[in-house]
């Protein structure tokens, strides 16, 4: 495993290096993809399908690589893309990237206590702390909509 990290490692400099997209996972199969104002707008009519998206990539797991945060095509849209730990791996050098992702759009439904500890560790990453007196649980906290990842290609 230690000598397949930094062979690893240089393929994907290489990559990234030579101009070229970078694809992860399954080939992109679809033709077309759907702006990601249209998924959050009417998210229920979208659920369990696969879809394609495009935007900038403007943040990636810093533990795992097992999901980036896309923006969309609406000023302050953005959605999360997972992908289970280890089929894909998101490069850190991915920030700030365009690029297209397909999968399937999934709605979580959280329990308060989930909801509490997704919001802990949101705001724990952009560098905020948790006050359950002050940062109150809403419903919008319990649903979250996001896209089961399959597949990408990040533009260099």
């Amino acid at each position: 495993m230690k000598k397949i990290i930094p062979i690893l490692i240089t393929f994907l400099l290489s990559q990234i290096l030579a101009g070229e997209s970078q694809k992860l996972g399954k080939a992109l199969s679809l033709e077309e993809s759907t702006p990601l104002s249209s998924l959050l707008e009417n998210p229920e009519s979208f659920l369990d399908e696969h879809v394609q998206i495009t935007g900038t990539i403007v943040d990636v797991c810093a533990h795992r690589g097992c999901w980036i945060e896309m923006s969309g095509d609406q000023p302050f849209q953005s959605i999360i893309v997972k992908v289970n730990d280890g089929e894909i791996i998101f490069p850190l050098t991915a920030k700030g990237h365009q690029a297209q992702v397909e999968g399937i759009f999934e709605k979580l439904t959280l329990t308060d206590e989930q909801a509490q500890k997704q919001k802990e560790m949101s705001m724990e990453e952009s560098g905020q702390t948790f006050d359950p007196k002050k940062d109150k649980i809403t419903e919008a906290d319990k649903t979250i909509y996001r896209l089961k990842g399959l597949g990408a290609e990040i533009q260099d």
